[in-house]
Protein backbone atom coordinates (compact mmCIF):
# COMPACT_ATOMS: atom_id res chain seq x y z
CA UNK A 1 0.00 0.00 0.00
CA UNK A 2 2.20 2.96 -1.09
CA UNK A 3 1.97 6.11 0.69
CA UNK A 4 2.08 9.63 -0.41
CA UNK A 5 4.31 12.03 2.74
CA UNK A 6 2.96 14.94 2.96
CA UNK A 7 5.34 17.66 4.36
CA UNK A 8 4.94 18.51 8.12
CA UNK A 9 3.14 21.53 9.46
CA UNK A 10 3.57 23.42 12.73
CA UNK A 11 1.20 23.03 14.79
CA UNK A 12 1.46 23.63 17.96
CA UNK A 13 4.62 24.51 20.54
CA UNK A 14 7.30 22.21 21.26
CA UNK A 15 6.18 19.39 23.53
CA UNK A 16 3.85 16.27 23.64
CA UNK A 17 1.22 16.69 20.73
CA UNK A 18 -2.17 14.10 19.74
CA UNK A 19 -4.08 13.80 16.65
CA UNK A 20 -7.52 12.04 16.20
CA UNK A 21 -10.01 12.54 13.46
CA UNK A 22 -13.82 13.41 13.65
CA UNK A 23 -15.90 10.58 13.15
CA UNK A 24 -16.98 11.26 9.90
CA UNK A 25 -13.25 12.49 8.57
CA UNK A 26 -14.32 16.18 7.59
CA UNK A 27 -10.98 17.55 10.08
CA UNK A 28 -8.13 16.48 11.38
CA UNK A 29 -8.48 17.63 15.59
CA UNK A 30 -4.58 18.30 17.35
CA UNK A 31 -3.72 18.86 21.00
CA UNK A 32 -0.55 20.30 22.34
CA UNK A 33 1.77 21.17 25.30
CA UNK A 34 0.47 25.01 24.66
CA UNK A 35 -2.75 24.08 25.69
CA UNK A 36 -4.49 24.45 22.54
CA UNK A 37 -6.74 22.25 20.65
CA UNK A 38 -7.12 23.34 17.10
CA UNK A 39 -9.47 22.17 14.28
CA UNK A 40 -8.04 21.84 10.96
CA UNK A 41 -10.13 21.00 7.60
CA UNK A 42 -7.07 19.69 5.88
CA UNK A 43 -3.66 19.25 6.44
CA UNK A 44 -3.24 22.79 4.02
CA UNK A 45 -5.51 24.50 6.41
CA UNK A 46 -3.31 27.83 6.98
CA UNK A 47 -6.18 29.07 9.59
CA UNK A 48 -7.50 26.12 11.29
CA UNK A 49 -9.69 26.51 14.47
CA UNK A 50 -8.15 27.30 17.57
CA UNK A 51 -9.87 26.62 21.28
CA UNK A 52 -7.35 26.90 24.15
CA UNK A 53 -8.34 24.29 26.83
CA UNK A 54 -6.02 24.98 29.89
CA UNK A 55 -2.00 25.46 30.27
CA UNK A 56 -1.14 22.04 28.29
CA UNK A 57 -3.17 19.67 26.84
CA UNK A 58 -2.00 16.22 26.69
CA UNK A 59 -4.68 14.31 25.03
CA UNK A 60 -7.75 14.43 22.91
CA UNK A 61 -10.59 12.38 21.68
CA UNK A 62 -13.71 13.39 19.97
CA UNK A 63 -17.01 11.12 19.40
CA UNK A 64 -20.49 12.09 18.61
CA UNK A 65 -19.43 15.31 18.21
CA UNK A 66 -18.13 15.73 21.87
CA UNK A 67 -14.56 16.43 22.76
CA UNK A 68 -12.60 15.40 25.41
CA UNK A 69 -9.24 16.98 26.52
CA UNK A 70 -7.01 15.57 29.18
CA UNK A 71 -5.03 18.84 30.64
CA UNK A 72 -2.89 17.02 33.14
CA UNK A 73 -0.19 14.40 32.64
CA UNK A 74 -2.37 11.69 31.43
CA UNK A 75 -4.56 10.13 28.77
CA UNK A 76 -8.22 9.80 27.56
CA UNK A 77 -10.27 7.82 25.58
CA UNK A 78 -14.14 7.87 24.48
CA UNK A 79 -15.05 5.55 22.38
CA UNK A 80 -19.23 5.08 22.22
CA UNK A 81 -19.50 9.31 22.86
CA UNK A 82 -21.46 7.67 26.48
CA UNK A 83 -18.27 7.25 28.59
CA UNK A 84 -14.76 8.41 28.86
CA UNK A 85 -11.75 6.72 30.66
CA UNK A 86 -9.04 8.25 31.72
CA UNK A 87 -5.82 7.52 33.14
CA UNK A 88 -3.35 9.52 35.58
CA UNK A 89 -0.47 9.68 37.81
CA UNK A 90 -2.34 8.31 41.09
CA UNK A 91 -2.25 4.72 39.45
CA UNK A 92 -6.32 4.85 38.65
CA UNK A 93 -8.46 4.69 35.85
CA UNK A 94 -11.42 5.82 35.58
CA UNK A 95 -14.16 5.78 33.78
CA UNK A 96 -16.93 7.88 33.97
CA UNK A 97 -20.49 8.70 32.20
CA UNK A 98 -20.42 11.79 29.73
CA UNK A 99 -24.30 12.76 30.39
CA UNK A 100 -23.92 12.02 34.12
CA UNK A 101 -20.11 12.62 36.00
CA UNK A 102 -21.43 11.21 39.08
CA UNK A 103 -21.92 7.55 37.42
CA UNK A 104 -17.89 6.56 37.69
CA UNK A 105 -16.06 3.37 37.81
CA UNK A 106 -12.59 3.21 39.29
CA UNK A 107 -10.04 0.65 38.04
CA UNK A 108 -7.23 0.22 41.00
CA UNK A 109 -4.34 -2.29 40.30
CA UNK A 110 -1.27 -0.16 38.84
CA UNK A 111 1.45 0.49 41.11
CA UNK A 112 2.74 3.43 38.93
CA UNK A 113 0.94 6.27 36.72
CA UNK A 114 -1.33 5.50 34.06
CA UNK A 115 0.49 5.66 30.16
CA UNK A 116 -2.33 4.65 28.06
CA UNK A 117 -6.09 3.73 27.73
CA UNK A 118 -7.76 2.13 25.16
CA UNK A 119 -11.73 0.70 25.07
CA UNK A 120 -12.94 -2.29 23.72
CA UNK A 121 -14.80 -1.63 20.53
CA UNK A 122 -17.66 -3.78 22.50
CA UNK A 123 -17.16 -1.70 25.75
CA UNK A 124 -16.70 -5.07 27.87
CA UNK A 125 -13.43 -4.60 28.46
CA UNK A 126 -10.63 -1.96 29.10
CA UNK A 127 -6.78 -1.80 28.38
CA UNK A 128 -4.04 0.22 29.97
CA UNK A 129 -0.87 0.22 30.47
CA UNK A 130 1.39 1.76 32.98
CA UNK A 131 5.15 2.82 34.44
CA UNK A 132 4.57 0.24 36.53
CA UNK A 133 5.67 -2.42 33.40
CA UNK A 134 2.24 -3.90 33.07
CA UNK A 135 -0.39 -4.26 30.67
CA UNK A 136 -3.61 -5.03 32.15
CA UNK A 137 -6.91 -5.60 30.58
CA UNK A 138 -9.94 -4.76 32.92
CA UNK A 139 -13.72 -5.61 33.06
CA UNK A 140 -15.21 -1.89 32.98
CA UNK A 141 -18.54 -3.53 34.69
CA UNK A 142 -16.88 -5.57 37.54
CA UNK A 143 -14.26 -3.38 37.68
CA UNK A 144 -11.84 -5.61 38.27
CA UNK A 145 -8.57 -6.84 36.77
CA UNK A 146 -9.05 -9.78 33.98
CA UNK A 147 -5.25 -9.96 32.72
CA UNK A 148 -1.83 -8.62 33.07
CA UNK A 149 1.32 -8.76 31.48
CA UNK A 150 4.53 -7.78 32.50
CA UNK A 151 5.97 -7.09 29.59
CA UNK A 152 7.49 -2.84 30.23
CA UNK A 153 10.05 -1.67 31.48
CA UNK A 154 9.80 0.09 34.76
CA UNK A 155 9.63 3.73 35.18
CA UNK A 156 8.66 6.31 37.84
CA UNK A 157 6.82 8.42 35.73
CA UNK A 158 5.29 9.04 32.18
CA UNK A 159 7.82 11.99 31.39
CA UNK A 160 10.42 9.26 31.88
CA UNK A 161 8.86 6.62 30.49
CA UNK A 162 11.24 4.41 27.39
CA UNK A 163 7.45 4.48 25.84
CA UNK A 164 3.92 6.36 25.85
CA UNK A 165 2.62 2.19 25.12
CA UNK A 166 -0.80 3.68 23.70
CA UNK A 167 -2.56 0.43 23.07
CA UNK A 168 -5.36 -0.43 20.16
CA UNK A 169 -8.29 -3.07 19.84
CA UNK A 170 -8.56 -4.53 16.56
CA UNK A 171 -12.17 -2.44 15.34
CA UNK A 172 -15.84 -3.77 15.61
CA UNK A 173 -14.82 -7.37 17.21
CA UNK A 174 -12.01 -6.22 19.67
CA UNK A 175 -10.57 -9.87 18.39
CA UNK A 176 -7.08 -8.38 19.46
CA UNK A 177 -5.08 -6.19 21.66
CA UNK A 178 -1.48 -5.03 20.16
CA UNK A 179 0.86 -3.90 22.69
CA UNK A 180 3.74 -1.81 21.59
CA UNK A 181 6.63 -3.95 23.15
CA UNK A 182 10.21 -1.90 22.68
CA UNK A 183 10.49 -2.48 19.17
CA UNK A 184 8.06 -4.78 18.55
CA UNK A 185 4.17 -4.66 18.60
CA UNK A 186 2.89 -8.21 20.76
CA UNK A 187 -0.43 -9.30 20.11
CA UNK A 188 -2.96 -11.14 22.11
CA UNK A 189 -6.52 -12.59 21.54
CA UNK A 190 -9.43 -11.55 23.01
CA UNK A 191 -10.63 -13.75 25.97
CA UNK A 192 -8.07 -16.51 25.73
CA UNK A 193 -5.65 -13.45 26.29
CA UNK A 194 -2.68 -15.65 25.00
CA UNK A 195 -0.21 -14.35 23.18
CA UNK A 196 -0.66 -14.71 18.88
CA UNK A 197 1.68 -12.87 17.30
CA UNK A 198 4.49 -10.50 16.83
CA UNK A 199 4.73 -7.30 14.33
CA UNK A 200 8.23 -6.25 13.87
CA UNK A 201 10.94 -4.62 10.81
CA UNK A 202 14.07 -4.24 9.98
CA UNK A 203 13.66 -0.07 9.84
CA UNK A 204 11.71 0.16 13.20
CA UNK A 205 14.98 0.07 15.67
CA UNK A 206 14.06 2.33 18.20
CA UNK A 207 11.16 2.21 20.48
CA UNK A 208 7.89 1.91 19.38
CA UNK A 209 5.34 5.19 20.64
CA UNK A 210 2.10 4.25 19.47
CA UNK A 211 -0.15 2.26 17.54
CA UNK A 212 -3.31 2.46 15.54
CA UNK A 213 -5.57 0.19 13.60
CA UNK A 214 -7.03 0.49 9.97
CA UNK A 215 -10.92 1.63 10.18
CA UNK A 216 -11.12 -2.45 8.59
CA UNK A 217 -8.98 -4.19 10.90
CA UNK A 218 -6.71 -5.36 8.68
CA UNK A 219 -4.08 -3.48 8.86
CA UNK A 220 -2.14 -1.75 11.78
CA UNK A 221 0.20 1.25 12.06
CA UNK A 222 2.91 2.11 14.24
CA UNK A 223 5.03 5.54 15.28
CA UNK A 224 8.60 5.65 17.25
CA UNK A 225 10.35 7.73 19.37
CA UNK A 226 13.23 7.54 16.37
CA UNK A 227 10.23 9.03 14.06
CA UNK A 228 10.13 5.72 11.83
CA UNK A 229 6.63 5.33 10.39
CA UNK A 230 5.32 1.44 9.36
CA UNK A 231 2.13 -0.61 8.68
CA UNK A 232 1.61 -4.23 9.04
CA UNK A 233 -0.78 -6.46 6.95
CA UNK A 234 -1.80 -8.38 10.64
CA UNK A 235 -3.02 -11.60 9.33
CA UNK A 236 0.03 -11.77 7.17
CA UNK A 237 2.78 -9.85 9.56
CA UNK A 238 3.89 -8.05 7.01
CA UNK A 239 5.19 -5.20 6.78
CA UNK A 240 3.48 -3.32 3.64
CA UNK A 241 4.89 0.52 4.33
CA UNK A 242 7.45 1.81 5.50
CA UNK A 243 8.28 5.93 6.19
CA UNK A 244 10.54 8.04 7.97
CA UNK A 245 9.43 11.33 9.66
CA UNK A 246 11.06 14.06 7.64
CA UNK A 247 13.01 15.78 10.47
CA UNK A 248 13.49 11.81 12.54
CA UNK A 249 11.08 13.84 15.48
CA UNK A 250 9.42 11.77 18.05
CA UNK A 251 5.96 10.05 16.73
CA UNK A 252 3.02 10.71 19.51
CA UNK A 253 0.17 11.00 18.20
CA UNK A 254 -1.44 8.73 15.39
CA UNK A 255 -5.09 8.48 14.02
CA UNK A 256 -6.30 6.62 10.76
CA UNK A 257 -8.97 8.41 8.59
CA UNK A 258 -12.06 6.90 8.66
CA UNK A 259 -12.10 5.72 4.82
CA UNK A 260 -8.68 4.08 5.61
CA UNK A 261 -7.42 6.51 3.21
CA UNK A 262 -4.86 8.58 5.63
CA UNK A 263 -2.89 8.31 8.50
CA UNK A 264 -2.38 11.69 10.90
CA UNK A 265 0.45 11.72 13.11
CA UNK A 266 1.80 14.48 15.38
CA UNK A 267 5.61 14.83 16.87
CA UNK A 268 7.15 16.08 19.73
CA UNK A 269 7.93 19.46 18.47
CA UNK A 270 4.59 19.69 17.95
CA UNK A 271 4.29 19.10 14.15
CA UNK A 272 1.21 17.40 12.28
CA UNK A 273 2.14 15.17 9.68
CA UNK A 274 0.06 13.01 6.55
CA UNK A 275 0.79 9.90 4.91
CA UNK A 276 -1.93 9.51 2.07
CA UNK A 277 -2.72 6.52 0.52
CA UNK A 278 -1.50 6.22 -3.05
CA UNK A 279 -2.90 4.57 -6.42
CA UNK A 280 -1.56 1.22 -7.12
Amino acid sequence: MPCERKPIRYGHSEGHTDVCFHEDGKYIVTCGSDGDVRIWESLDDDDPKSVNVGEKAYSVALQNDKLVTAVSNNTVQIHTGTRVAAGSSDFMVKVVDVADSSKQKTLRGHDAPVLSVAFDPTDEFLASSSCDGSVAVWSIEDQTQVVNWAVLQKSSDVSNAKSLCRLAWQPQSGKLLAVPVDTTVQLYERNSWTHVGTLCDDLITQVINVVVWSPCGKFLAAGTVGGALAVWDVEAKLCVERQKHERGYTVCGMAWHPSGGQIAYTDTEGCLGLNVKGKK
